[in-house]
């Protein structure tokens, strides 16, 4: 293969892998929008959610839960998962191939591979969020993913591959965490990655994404063990020993510095002449800054939470815009040259994901230390705003804490259907299925008060609560792939 020649083709084959997590290939057959994890993917896990409200018609079928097996962004969402998981598993096939031929180190393969085996991991893991029901949840024959981990590319290999039916949930995990754990073997150091430290996986994004899968298995201790690699101590501040990540001092450094900051662990990379375009770039699908298409809000849900304090910082990461008449979502500002990169885990993010699995596990101090961590950056007066052991009578107030805290940081990264699905059916804090949405035409800058209530008219009457048992929890495998595929047609997802 050409394509692995000479160390510089290696390198431009490895960064075209990226290039498929990017952006992938879209309905009308051009390569411009965000999935697997750009914009596109980002606005689907909140437009699945509540914080955020769909203005206009782009994201409808999502908000309101009227997608089916043809649905465009559904079924973007799902090829160009599978192709980007092709793509690395072609790279990771020819990588081998170089070092045979003596092109490049085996030392060098080992990096290479254990970045493409974070991607092929990422990759599966937002296709089960979407795709397959929560893993502690039975049903649907508890169907998981189709697990391809070898290139497809001729004849014989596509003929083969339209054989394979899904895997358990259970298995799928499994996989996902084979390919995380082998990729964290293959770094031999704990520094970012040279090329990129931001935006090319090293050691710590590997073991930061071991925390989030960890928490969507229910698995406690797995998550503990992976994020007290990354947390040094039982006391604020925290750093990581590997990867030097830390928090930021404020809350909106890793957005308006999103390409050199302490705090963004893995981001997707985006420029002023590779993006999402004016269809599936962040800037233009959230924000109210003029330029922009503003297609999406920000929700009174959220804005108005007793949790989100007044004076908090992060209340300067929203924007009113006049022409809405409605808040807005301000942490991707570059409208015009849509260069903001997508932010995939922070260390914001393992903090609270330790924090939650301390607190499940007994260990309330360490979880109080770990959340006022996080939010305590964002106060106004630590001193006096800062959450206590009193704060919380109960488990479960100190859970709804965390999870209140996590809608607030993440708001508007995507990250609100993710915690919506692995609680499902929650012990102490069931989000119980898709939540009700507000309707764009009920509200104004009025309805966005802090601490204020959100009233019952707000809601949208076509919209209400869809239980997580309902066939609309989980998207239906697209049309396109029960008729390539005659296992995955007698496979598909229960109701569809």
């Amino acid at each position: 293969m050409t394509a692995y020649e000479t160390p510089e083709r290696c390198e431009l084959s490895v960064i075209g892998a990226y290039d498929a997590a990017q952006c992938g290939l879209y309905t009308n057959g051009s390569y411009v929008r965000g999935y697997p994890f750009g914009a596109a993917s980002i606005l689907q896990g909140e437009m699945r959610g509540e914080d955020m409200i769909n203005l206009q018609a782009f994201y409808d079928y999502t908000y309101s839960a009227t997608y089916n097996t043809t649905t465009a962004n559904n079924v973007a969402y799902w090829e160009a998962s599978f192709e980007a998981i092709n793509r690395y598993n072609t790279v990771i096939r020819g990588i081998a191939t170089a070092v045979e031929s003596g092109v490049i180190t085996e030392d060098a393969a080992k990096n290479y591979k254990g970045e493409l085996l974070y991607l092929r991991a990422l990759t599966y893991h937002g296709l089960l969020i979407h795709y397959a029901l929560p893993y502690n949840v039975t049903g649907n024959n508890n169907y998981g993913l189709p697990l391809y981990l070898t290139a497809i590319n001729t004849p014989v290999e596509i003929e083969e591959a339209l054989k394979i039916g899904r895997s358990t949930v259970a298995q799928t995990y499994d996989q996902v965490l084979a390919d995380l754990n082998e990729a964290e073997s293959l770094f031999t150091g704990d520094a970012k990655n040279a090329a990129n430290g931001i935006t090319r996986a090293s050691k710590g994004a590997i073991i930061a994404l071991k925390t989030r899968v960890f928490l969507h298995k229910r698995d406690w201790d797995g998550v503990k063990t992976e994020a007290a690699k990354l947390v040094t101590g039982t006391v604020a501040p925290f750093t990581s020993p590997i990867g030097g990540y830390t928090l930021t001092d404020s809350p909106a450094t890793p957005f308006t510095s999103y390409s050199a900051n302490s705090e963004s662990i893995f981001s997707i990379e985006n420029g002023s002449d590779d993006n999402g375009s004016v269809n599936g770039s962040m800037a233009q699908m959230m924000t109210g800054r003029s330029g922009g298409r503003s297609l999406v809000s920000s929700s009174p849900i959220l804005y108005n939470s007793s949790y989100w304090l007044g004076d908090d910082k992060r209340r300067n990461l929203v924007i009113y815009n006049a022409g809405t008449d409605v808040y807005h979502v301000d942490k991707y500002q570059q409208v015009t040259s849509q260069a903001d990169y997508a932010p995939i885990i922070r260390y914001a993010e393992v903090l609270l994901n330790y924090a939650e699995a301390a607190l499940r596990s007994g260990d309330k101090t360490l979880a109080l230390e770990l959340l006022n961590a996080v939010r305590n950056r964002s106060l106004a007066d630590p001193a006096t705003q800062a959450y206590t052991a009193a704060s919380f009578a109960t488990d479960k107030t100190f859970l709804d804490a965390i999870l209140w805290e996590r809608r607030i940081e993440f708001h508007g990264e995507g990250r609100r259907w993710e915690d919506i699905h692995r609680l499902a059916n929650d012990d102490l804090s069931p989000s119980g299925g898709i939540p009700a949405k507000i309707e764009f035409g009920n509200i104004d800058k009025e309805s966005f008060v802090s601490g204020g209530e959100v009233k019952a008219e707000y809601y949208s009457p076509s919209r209400k609560f869809i239980p997580y048992t309902d066939k609309r929890f989980i998207w239906p495998i697209p049309q396109n792939d029960i008729v390539r595929n005659p296992t995955l047609k007698e496979q598909q997802n229960a109701g569809w």
